[in-house]
């Protein structure tokens, strides 16, 4: 790119600069992964841009000339600023469509909205320090660069940062070459060092939720606290656990349980989405994770990265039939959240080989994946489905098979 060297030259005759990648424990000279047999689908934009350099922003050493007279200070200036962006900015797509990542479309079009994203990951870099000791012949130069960046991932979908890293590489060119080579040639080894980073990319694979009939690893939850109110008269405690599932347009029932953060939900509700939005009783919304499903029991596990206003206790003597119970979700989403419908405990049936707890207690759509408590606020069953074409008839899965199939354990 003729125009960028030529301008980098006036830029390299007139300021001197300074990079700077933090240091990470994987080597420059570690192999780039390359994903291109993997099926990689997520997409990543590099989004951001940001300084962290010492005022005057001195980054080393440059003389001129064929016998490298008259050294002064390298400062890095804006100028020179927007031209490495622009390098880091190439580079970064070059070698990630190189390495098999999914090109991201929407940059492709005149009329994409620069000020949102729908990529999966937003890249930002930023310039902690920077040290060059070079000597410039007009377009070439000889000596020696060291870079030194932070890079940062955030992932849209969990709207947090999901990898962060230091990276230092260094470059040294013994014999003159062309200015824009040497500067692609620093940035394309500190970019080396985060796509051989393991934690960088394992970001980009899918994630395998566990579906199984015994999830071979078990959380422990612990127990919520016993409700000193019977619902009938205070049911805030069991309600501030309830939460509306949000995806693909469609809505359902979920609760919180323990309090890292785990919400019981129906498999059914979740669908194929790896996430979720978690919108809580106080109308404040969380991203969610799937983490596990039985899609034979319809149960299904998400996690949030919030610690939740409540858990509900988990009640672990038997049922009887005729007791009084409540359920409570978001019949018809979160406009009709937290809302709580009597009933009594009518019987426990099989259908299909599998147990259910049968009450009188009125569900509808949005309704599935609620909480099914007990007078005293105990948690006994998760809502499942409506009979269809029966009025007073609804199934409620047994919490106790909920817990099983999910690997969740009460302590």
């Amino acid at each position: 790119m003729k125009p960028f060297a030529t301008l980098l030259t006036a830029a390299l005759l007139i300021i001197s600069t300074r990079y700077a990648f933090a240091e990470t424990t994987a080597m420059a000279s570690d192999p780039a992964i390359n994903v291109s047999a993997e099926g990689v689908k997520k997409t990543v934009v590099f989004k951001h841009w940001k300084l962290n350099l010492d005022s005057p922003n001195k980054v080393g050493k440059i003389s001129r000339g064929m016998f490298c007279s008259g050294s002064t200070d390298f400062v890095y200036d804006t100028r020179y600023d927007r031209l490495f962006l622009e390098r880091v900015g190439a580079i970064f797509k070059e070698k990630s469509l190189a390495l098999g990542y999914p090109k991201y479309g929407a940059n492709d079009s005149a009329f994409a909205d620069t000020s949102t994203t729908s990529a999966d990951f937003l890249l930002g870099f930023t310039l902690l320090d920077m040290n060059q000791n070079i000597c410039v012949d007009f377009k070439e130069v000889s000596g020696s660069g060291k870079l030194k960046l932070k890079a940062e991932l955030f992932s849209n979908k969990l709207q947090k940062v999901v990898y962060s890293r230091d990276i230092e590489a260094t470059f040294t060119a013994e014999k003159k070459i062309e200015v824009e080579a040497f500067v692609d040639a620093m940035i394309e080894k500190v970019l080396n060092v985060m796509f051989a980073d393991p934690k960088y990319v394992d970001n980009f694979r899918d994630k395998t939720v566990i579906a199984s009939d015994t999830p071979a690893n078990v959380i422990l939850v612990k127990n919520g606290a016993k409700p000193t109110n019977k619902m009938d008269k205070e049911a805030n405690g069991v309600m501030s656990a309830v939460v509306t599932i949000e995806t693909g347009g469609t809505s359902g029932s979920g609760f919180y349980i323990g309090r890292d953060g785990y919400v019981i939900t129906n498999q059914h509700v979740v669908g194929n989405a790896n996430y979720v939005k978690v919108r809580l009783a106080n109308g404040y919304s969380v991203p969610g994770q799937i983490v596990r499903k039985d899609p034979a029991r319809d149960v299904a596990l998400i996690k949030t990265e919030i610690e939740p206003p409540t858990a509900l206790f988990v009640r672990t003597t038997a049922t009887r039939v005729g007791e009084e119970v409540f359920a409570v979700g978001s019949p018809f989403g979160a406009q009709l959240k937290n809302t709580v419908t009597r009933g009594i405990l009518s019987g426990e049936r099989t259908l299909n080989e599998q147990r259910f707890i049968q009450s009188d207690v009125s569900i509808n759509p949005g309704s599935s994946g609620g909480p099914l408590v007990d007078a005293e606020g105990g948690l006994i069953a998760v809502a499942d489905l409506k009979k269809q074409d029966a009025s007073g008839i609804a199934m409620f899965i047994p919490i106790e098979e909920v817990l099983e199939k999910l690997g969740l354990k009460i302590q």
